[in-house]
């Protein structure tokens, strides 16, 4: 159910779904542009030049870069006209909360797992993973691990959540910003741990209004796949499930109930803590 605006806010969830809709456009763009850029160089005699250009993982960091930087440009200015201002907060909740949130993050991470592995992968999406996974440089590092979550979550909470919380209910602004976040990534397998996330991170977000902290969640949960895909996937033909990469099923099912349990606790003690400072303990309906 929708609540009444007591104030002009962006972005309502028509606008969101607008910003959606220019993020793929300009990203069409983008790609476009460098294959034309690489026809060019190819029929100027410079294929070798071509291919380096494309396939550098520099050039991944400043496409994915320049993208949101123009998304987050367009956000911004349409914000502070509707709002009058745009100052997101970068406050820090106590190490406890801290260490809570890493638990939560680290074990929804790992519950996903088994329902990412449900839904097929084409051979060719698994090559582009495995090859996203398994570069080691310091360019795939900086945009997996850095540039993603804070061009992300200055988007996705820092101006859309922000925007819905002042629009829609709680539980609606949170659930739709998870929803937008999963989209934003354009492929199922990504969906479903950014769906996960995402409703964590909103949840976080509407309790603190802080965008250092999701920015931190997103940074652990990008961090630990990067880890683990330097660790298992360089020398791998295969994606390989965590399940398998254990090779026990007791072990596996055992660690699952464990991370199952940890998360419900460090989201109990958070929710707990939160019910100090604010007057409302649920964002739902």
């Amino acid at each position: 159910m929708l609540e009444t605006v007591t104030r002009p806010a962006y972005p309502s969830l028509k606008q969101t779904w607008g910003l959606l809709g220019i993020t793929i456009l300009a990203a069409l763009v983008l790609n476009i542009l460098f294959l034309l850029l690489g026809f060019v160089l190819t029929q100027a005699g410079s294929a070798a030049l071509s291919e380096t250009i494309i396939s550098h993982p520099l050039t991944m960091l400043l496409t994915y870069v320049m993208l949101f930087f123009f998304i987050i440009w367009i956000a911004i200015r349409k914000k502070t006209r509707a709002e009058g201002h745009f100052s997101p907060n970068y406050s820090l909740p106590s190490p406890l909360s801290i260490l809570l949130i890493t638990i939560a993050t680290l074990g929804i991470y790992f519950l996903v797992d088994p329902l990412v592995d449900l839904i097929p992968m084409p051979e060719f999406i698994e090559q582009l993973f495995l090859q996203l996974l398994g570069d080691q440089t310091i360019w795939s590092m900086i945009t997996l691990v850095i540039a993603a979550p804070i061009c992300e979550e200055l988007l996705l909470r820092g101006i859309i959540l922000d925007g819905l919380l002042k629009i829609y209910s709680p539980g609606k602004a949170v659930i739709w910003s998870a929803v937008f976040f999963g989209l934003f990534h354009l492929n199922p397998w990504q969906f479903i741990p950014a769906l996960a996330l995402g409703l964590f991170m909103g949840w976080i977000y509407y309790r603190t209004r802080s965008l250092a902290v999701t920015m931190l969640i997103h940074f652990i949960a990008n961090g630990t796949g990067t880890l683990l895909g330097w660790l298992f996937m360089p020398e791998s033909q295969d994606l390989i499930p965590t399940r398998e990469l254990i090779g026990n099923n007791v072990l596996y099912f055992s660690l699952l109930a464990l991370a199952l349990l940890l998360t419900v606790f460090s989201i109990f003690i958070l929710n707990k803590n939160f019910k100090t400072q604010k007057k409302s303990t649920t964002i739902f309906f």
